[in-house]
């Protein structure tokens, strides 16, 4: 197929043709797959085939990647390993020190990522409300933002961001925009036409819609500089797609147009028939007249508004959770964007820091029938009635009047969370904001030149922040050994927030400027056992007894028998 007739055909069309592409030396219809790792070089020791090594390029990913560059309309697309290894490449392409505003509502594991790694690798990191312009502006520091990050609709309460106003404020303020554009897909909207810079998706969803695909992309509307940083951060980090992966991913991609518009034309359907259903609070679907941003999901999403949304059940958690367990058609899983319809409460999927209120079921709408599945809802609605009173839900906490302490909740509690422990209490005594940290002391301590930064911001009285514990710090007093020092503060300044988490340290020796501690209890063998000492007893230790140069951990963590947060479960509370 010729560009020129590309350029006429309607995407539809050369998407299900994968781009009109017949191998040169089998004619076959059906893009062949490339498994070599390796490819034989000329004479002379170069690759005029333009093929090395599998790592920087293979055949097989090349036809995936242009038909989705074609799709956005843009200049090049990368295929990544996973959707999480596509979106955080775009953050590890940033230096430290570099800002970065997201949405309080996004992808939760890249939203905990964001918390639990790139502040610790220097990154500055703003969660806003993305649909509100005036706070956006508010953020945007001219010279250190270099990444505004949109998802649009937003997982999984699907507000809707406006793609070209919030382009107009980044770019003038010399930042880029990412847009996560997994849920509405490029079928729905094209956000390099409305001024993004970068389209991040998560190919494991819609673009492949089979569930049994793991990829990622960026796509970029220029090749630059930064373009170039990633591209060589995806091949030196080797976060690649496999070949097998990309003929699958091209495979799904060729029946997307009919996939999504089947799953939005479902989903309308089902969002319109319970909006205002009487055992619901909500129903949450772009393509309601009702919904807060439905003018800007009309303006920018075209040919439907996609195929997730959510309801919020009267009776709170325990209902939406009874309702969840006693589905049929729909499957109890995670992910979306596949043949078949999900469900999810996902406020106990993400855990304590989560913005989902605790009432929300997530639907992905696949391609069955939608009178089955609105009759799949309407039965398990009705069987969990039998269990519960049909009565209204309550929100978990009202928001503050105080500027400052709804940064501190909506703000720095989430990532304080996601990092291991708990925010408690805060109030700010003679001009010092003073901070109380339950659990990993290494959850708070990174993060206090920032929230100093923002507290004095919001609050002309502050001028200082301190964590505080909950037992009032003990004076370094004289005569005594640098060793019964650290042993103080630590008896005073950390082993407090490790209480709640059931734990404790005890300083076991002070040598030549390094101590050695050791974690007791059920900080021995915590996955967050790194983090609590490199981050917060460290720094603490460091500030207060001078004489100290570096920390030791020797703890036998294999022989811990009941570590707060087990391997494999960091980020949330124990089992």
């Amino acid at each position: 197929m010729s560009d020129e007739l590309k350029l006429s055909l309607h995407r539809e069309t050369v998407t299900a043709q994968a781009l009109g592409r017949i191998d040169a030396t089998t004619k076959a219809v059906v893009p062949p797959l490339h498994l070599s790792t390796t490819y034989l070089r000329d004479e002379d020791g170069a690759y005029r085939s333009g093929v090395g090594y599998t790592r920087a390029e293979n055949p097989t990913y090349n036809t995936a990647e242009d038909l989705l560059s074609a799709l956005e309309g843009g200049a090049s697309t990368l295929l990544f390993a996973s959707g999480m290894a596509a979106a955080v490449s775009v953050f590890q392409s940033l230096l430290p020190g570099d800002h970065v505003v997201a949405p309080r509502v996004m992808y939760w594991a890249l939203r905990k990522w964001l918390s639990e790694f790139a502040l610790p690798w220097g990154l500055v990191v703003d969660f806003i409300d993305m649909t509100d312009l005036d706070e956006l502006r508010g953020r945007m520091r001219p010279g250190q933002t270099r990444i505004v990050w949109l998802e649009t609709p937003a997982n999984p309460t699907w507000e809707v961001s406006d793609i070209e106003r919030v382009a107009q404020i980044a770019h003038e303020a010399g930042a880029r925009v990412v847009v996560d554009s997994t849920v509405s897909t490029p079928v729905l909207t094209q956000p390099l036409q409305l001024g993004a810079d970068l389209v991040v998706h998560s190919a494991t969803k819609y673009l492949n819609g089979h569930s049994d695909v793991l990829a990622g992309a960026v796509v970029t509307k220029a090749r630059d500089p930064f373009w170039f940083r990633l591209k060589t951060w995806q091949h030196d980090g080797g976060a690649v797609l496999g070949p097998f992966e990309a003929w699958l991913l091209l495979r799904g991609m060729r029946t997307l147009f009919v996939r999504v518009a089947h799953s939005s034309a479902s989903a309308l359907a089902v969002a319109q028939h319970f909006e205002g259903h009487p055992q619901l609070e909500s129903v949450s679907y772009p393509g309601l007249p009702s919904h807060p941003q439905h003018e800007i999901a009309k303006r920018q999403m075209k040919g439907g508004f996609g195929g997730m949304l959510s309801l919020r059940v009267k009776g709170g958690e325990r209902r939406a959770v009874a309702a969840a367990a006693v589905v049929e058609v729909f499957k109890r899983a995670t992910s979306l964007g596949g043949v078949e319809s999900l469900i999810e409460h996902r406020a106990s999927i993400e855990g304590p820091s989560t913005p989902v209120p605790r009432d929300l079921l997530r639907l992905s709408i696949g391609l069955e029938h939608p009178t089955d599945l609105i009759a799949d809802i309407e039965n398990a609605l009705a069987r969990s009635a039998d269990q519960f009173d049909n009565q209204p839900s309550v929100d978990e906490r009202e928001p503050s009047d105080d500027p400052l302490q709804r940064y501190l909740e909506a703000d720095v509690r989430p990532m304080v969370l996601d990092r291991g422990a708990e925010l408690g209490e805060c109030q700010v005594v003679d001009g010092v904001l003073e901070l109380t940290v339950e659990g990993s002391p290494g959850a708070l301590v990174p993060m206090v030149s920032e929230i100093a930064q923002r507290a004095r911001q919001l609050n002309d009285d502050v001028y200082d922040v301190r964590i505080v514990s909950k037992v009032a710090s003990e004076p370094l007093s004289s005569g005594r050994s640098a060793i019964e020092h650290a042993q103080q503060v630590v008896r005073s300044d950390v082993n407090p927030a490790l209480a709640a988490h059931g734990g404790a340290i005890e300083v076991v020796s002070l040598i030549d400027g390094v101590a050695r501690v050791r974690f007791l209890a059920r900080c021995q063998g915590c996955t967050l056992a790194e983090v609590t000492l490199r981050q917060g007893v460290e720094a603490i230790l460091k500030q207060r007894i001078e004489s100290i140069e570096t920390v030791l951990d020797v703890t036998d963590h294999a022989a811990g028998t009941d570590p707060y947060f087990r391997p494999g479960k960091a980020g949330g509370p124990p089992n």
